[in-house]
């Protein structure tokens, strides 16, 4: 099943060639447990690399980083909710591994306290596809 073009409210987030629903996911990860694989510990450190925590080494350019709300990201976020992660593939199907489409604010609050794990949904490539947003 492919996004709905008449979905409303969608919050999206984007990276590189893809984009996803995340309004989606989580309406599919309430109704159908299938669509993905929950994790209590999953390992969110080296992720500070894409994340204003701080500055990139002299000499050196980010060229990716994930813009969050500082002040929203320390008081109003749950580290008990689950990040939802999805698998990326190209068109031809090469594996690229898995991208964090939901909890960049909680990752940060996490690893500004010290934090090395955070619970997660790993969504299977069928969930995937049926929350990304064609391009």
């Amino acid at each position: 099943m492919k996004h709905s073009p008449t979905h409303n409210g969608c919050q999206v987030f984007h990276f590189a060639a893809w984009r996803w629903c995340i309004k989606r996911a989580h309406e599919l990860l309430e109704v159908h447990e299938s669509v993905a694989t929950f994790h209590e510990h999953v390992l969110i450190t080296g992720m500070e690399q894409f994340l204003p925590l701080k500055p990139a080494p002299e000499g050196r350019l980010k060229l990716i980083e994930v813009r969050v709300d500082i002040e929203y990201a320390m008081t109003k976020t749950d580290l008990s909710k689950p990040i939802i992660l999805a698998p990326l593939s190209s068109p031809s199907g090469e594996d690229f591994g898995w991208m964090v489409i939901d909890g960049w604010h909680r990752i940060y609050r996490a690893l500004s306290e010290g934090r090395e794990t955070l619970p997660a949904y790993l969504l299977n490539p069928a969930a995937e596809e049926a929350i990304r947003i064609p391009l």
